[in-house]
């Protein structure tokens, strides 16, 4: 595994991707695709682009796969599974570069409800969702409710994305909710925060994120769902 990305992206590219390489061929050679798989997804997430992972890590570590087969020091099984899992790795990052684009062309919209200001959770679900690939537009605190509409209106996001960290707060969200409705009534809400649990129910067509962990999934659904209007 590699273990430190910070110090391989100050190096730079080529040689982050050269470390990756090798990393990847001992996957290989181990017969180990669940290795290689993840070896891809770090070289994803550092911020390698797909072409520059198929040249520059995936065919230089079967290049060396078959000059080892060709002298004899692997056998041809080995150098089949060694294809087959690289075949498997490829469709992954296909489809992984997919959705990354397809997540690049929504706008998600965040901010705190109307005198809210405690934002923390917000801003770690604002990094969640921007590392998952979507375009955050990230409006911070106490977004007032005569201006929901109008960024709603400039920004054309597929979701927006409220928090709440009480009842004084909370107390705001239909009239937040319905600013967006009349904006785009497409849109997606999701909302989040103290302020939503155990208190009265939100609107049946708004989304409830209780977890950081979950807001990528709720967002993806949205967007699928707008999507569908």
């Amino acid at each position: 595994m590699v273990a430190d990305h910070d110090d391989e992206t100050g190096a730079g590219e080529p040689e982050l991707a050269a470390e990756l390489q090798r990393v990847y061929a001992d996957a290989l050679l181990a017969g180990e695709p669940r290795a290689a798989e993840t070896v891809i997804r770090e070289a994803i997430e550092a911020g390698l682009g797909e072409a520059v992972i198929d040249d520059e890590v995936i065919r230089p570590a079967l290049v060396l796969v078959g000059d080892l087969w060709a002298n004899g020091h692997i056998t041809i099984a080995e150098e089949h599974l060694a294809t087959s899992i690289s075949l498997r790795v490829l469709a992954l990052q296909r489809e992984a570069f997919r959705v990354s684009r397809q997540r690049g062309s929504q706008r998600i919209l965040l901010a705190g409800a109307q005198g809210e200001q405690h934002v923390v959770g917000l801003q770690m679900v604002a990094s969640v969702v921007l590392h998952a690939g979507y375009d955050v537009r990230m409006f911070g605190a106490d977004l007032p409710v005569g201006e929901i509409s109008a960024a709603v209106d400039s920004h054309r996001p597929a979701v927006v994305g409220f928090t709440t960290a009480g009842a004084l707060t909370a107390v705001n969200l239909p009239a937040a909710f319905d600013a967006v409705r009349r904006a785009s009534p497409d849109t997606g809400i999701m909302v989040g925060g103290r302020g939503v649990d155990g208190g009265p129910p939100v609107a049946p067509d708004v989304v409830v994120c209780r977890h950081v962990t979950d807001a990528v999934g709720h967002v993806d659904a949205l967007v699928k769902r707008a999507s569908r209007n």
